[in-house]
């Protein structure tokens, strides 16, 4: 879902002012979270303690809203490839915050199956070896730097929260919370409204919602509840795979052989996760 948001993203960030697009993913997919909730009779109020409804607004507010707009404002000024190499900054933020704040423990072999993460997505990214893409670092860039780090300490207050309330009303807090924070610069900021609805903009934006902030979100949280946040973290370290797939389909991009490689480097660190995942677990038992 994230891998086929990041070439959402970027197209509907062409066409409308990426604060506005920001603001309507989080709105809107809040409220289909909503009705979604009622339809099923799951209770949005949860009886949190304090600290619970504080990871919320850092989950809704650090970990979300303002992330999404650095990224969506930085796609919209760099290039895709760099862009996506450097989103992949999010899984390292994850591990470190993950060591510092909840104390969970990595083998030798889990940072090895990282490094072959991060080498598959910078091959699979990079398609080429074009070096001249990489020689000016711009503002998007550390946009996208800084939204990539938001994302990774959010799933810190995500994890401490997976046990706590169900991950259908979390996610609506997160996004309709979210969108109230960025609802004021709406109309502090000039031209914000001035875009043309299109049919390709109309269903890329809807697409976009339902992927990444419905489905994306709600699977995201749930695999929270099974694994620890660096393993979920890593785990996302195969979005430039499907990122590919996406602008392939969409964009009608190629292939080249250095992303095959990569794709292949990504499903070995993949499996050596896995099995130092399991290894570990059943040492555990």
């Amino acid at each position: 879902m994230f891998g086929l948001g990041a070439v959402l993203g970027k197209i509907a960030a062409t066409d409308m002012q990426p604060l506005l697009v920001a603001f309507l993913d989080l709105f809107v997919g809040g409220i289909l979270l909503a009705i979604i909730l009622l339809v099923v009779k799951v209770p949005l109020w949860s009886r949190l303690q304090r600290k619970d409804w504080i990871n919320v607004c850092l989950l809704a507010i650090v970990g979300t809203a303002l992330p999404l707009v650095c990224i969506i404002t930085g796609l919209a000024q760099t290039s895709a490839i760099k862009g996506g190499f450097l989103l992949q900054t999010q899984g390292l933020v994850t591990v470190v915050c993950a060591i510092i704040f909840l104390r969970e423990r990595m083998a030798w072999r889990h940072f090895g199956g990282i490094i072959c993460l991060l080498l598959g997505s910078l091959l699979v990214i990079i398609k080429n070896l074009d070096i001249s893409l990489w020689e000016a670092f711009n503002r998007g860039d550390l946009l996208i730097i800084l939204g990539a780090a938001g994302l990774g300490y959010g799933m810190i207050p995500a994890k401490k929260l997976s046990g706590r309330i169900h991950s259908l009303p979390l996610n609506v807090w997160r996004l309709l919370l979210g969108s109230l924070i960025l609802l004021p610069f709406l109309f502090i900021l000039p031209h914000t409204f001035m875009f043309t609805i299109t049919p390709t903009l109309l269903w890329v934006l809807i697409a976009y919602i339902i992927t990444n902030f419905c489905i994306g979100y709600i699977t995201l949280q749930e695999g929270l509840r099974f694994l620890k946040a660096w393993e979920s973290a890593a785990m996302m370290q195969t979005i430039p795979i499907f990122s590919t797939i996406s602008a392939m389909l969409l964009l009608h991009d190629t292939i080249s052989w250095l992303q095959i490689v990569g794709g292949v480097i990504i499903l070995v660190g993949g499996f050596i996760l896995a099995r130092a995942s399991d290894t570990g677990n059943a040492s555990l038992a």
